[in-house]
């Protein structure tokens, strides 16, 4: 059923019901009572008519509201929780409609009898089984289409995902054989990019083939260290690294690759006096991890978030990590300073 259809029927709906309601009470109690209720006067069943359609649109907004309002805490639906909510439901409504039958009653200058009053009840209870089946089973449905339309949009991203993943992979092996080949054509006697051309190989070969679950914490201490001792050789000699590494983290496990992105913004911005200082500790069952570097007087205002590299550390944080985490960057005259704790 398209939304245009749903919205027709949600505003003719409480029309049918009031209406079908009323029949059925003229119906059962002035037929046997070989009433005519067509013979009263038009205006009195104006009345009637009326009032019915009025109270059902009433009662079918409280029931949406009640129904929606109930289910994100009801959970998976049991035959015991649909029976609490038709007999919540079929109390309200038998205690707005009495009161309003007398009104109408006295109105119509109709004698309001026992009869009418249990006539009235039965239809309302039996009609009402009705309505509550069709709104549940519209939701319920509604729910499904939604769900898999959710499951087919993530299923879509999974699979493109894996196939941009697959492209991204066959860069660095072709890069990772090309280095291979360089390294053995570099004289031995060079020994400085004979080394960087093995630190770059190390940090490769991390990237290719340990970050397809959670690692020691220790090896993405060891590869952070790795890349910042690659990186020397482009910065000034006079760098000043500051390392605090607290043993006790020996042994936690992690995702790989979320502390990297601090170390290399790090490495990227730095300037001035060329200090560093990388710290792990271990506080309160969370990993403290802090990055702080010098920064050239001239340099640019950093965003707050940081850039697209550390854009997309958030975002894996919001999916690894969410509510357990935080990430804050922050910049004085001097230093840039990245602070992410994360609790296991």
């Amino acid at each position: 059923m398209t939304m245009n259809k749903q919205k027709i029927w949600f505003w003719i709906a409480p029309s049918i019901f009031g209406i079908l309601v009323l029949a059925v009470i003229r119906l059962v109690s002035d037929v046997p009572s070989e009433a005519k209720f067509w013979n009263r006067p038009i205006a009195l069943n104006l009345i009637e008519v009326a009032s019915s359609i009025v109270i059902a649109y009433l009662f079918q907004f409280g029931m949406v509201l009640y129904v929606r309002k109930r289910s994100p805490r009801t959970g998976e639906l049991t035959p015991k929780k649909l029976l609490l909510e038709y007999l919540v439901m079929l109390v309200v409504g038998l205690v707005i409609m009495y009161p309003c039958v007398a009104i109408i009653h006295f109105f119509t200058k109709d004698p309001l009898g026992i009869d009418d009053i249990v006539i009235a009840g039965i239809s309302f209870s039996l009609l009402l089984v009705i309505a509550y089946a069709i709104l549940r089973g519209n939701q319920l449905l509604q729910a499904y289409v939604d769900q898999k339309t959710k499951t087919q949009q993530i299923s879509n991203i999974q699979m493109e995902t894996e196939l941009k993943f697959l492209k991204a992979q066959f860069h660095p092996h072709f890069l990772f054989n090309a280095l291979n080949t360089i390294y053995f054509q570099i004289d031995e006697a060079n020994e400085a990019p004979r080394k960087s051309i093995e630190q770059l190989s190390a940090l490769l070969r991390y990237q290719l083939y340990d970050v397809n679950q959670c690692v020691n914490l220790e090896q993405e201490l060891h590869f952070i260290l790795t890349y910042v001792d690659f990186q020397k050789g482009r910065m000034n000699e006079s760098l000043q690294l500051y390392i605090n590494f607290d043993p006790s983290l020996d042994g936690h496990k992690i995702h790989p690759l979320l502390l990297f992105p601090l170390v290399e913004n790090a490495c990227k911005y730095i300037g001035g006096n060329y200090r560093m200082k990388l710290e792990a500790l271990r506080e309160n069952n969370a990993l403290c991890f802090r990055v702080e570097n010098s920064i050239p007087p001239d340099i640019k205002p950093v965003s707050r978030s940081g850039g697209v590299g550390l854009e997309n550390l958030r975002r894996r944080l919001d999916l690894l990590y969410a509510g357990k985490y935080q990430l804050e960057l922050n910049r004085t005259e001097h230093s840039f300073i990245a602070n992410l704790t994360i609790e296991w």
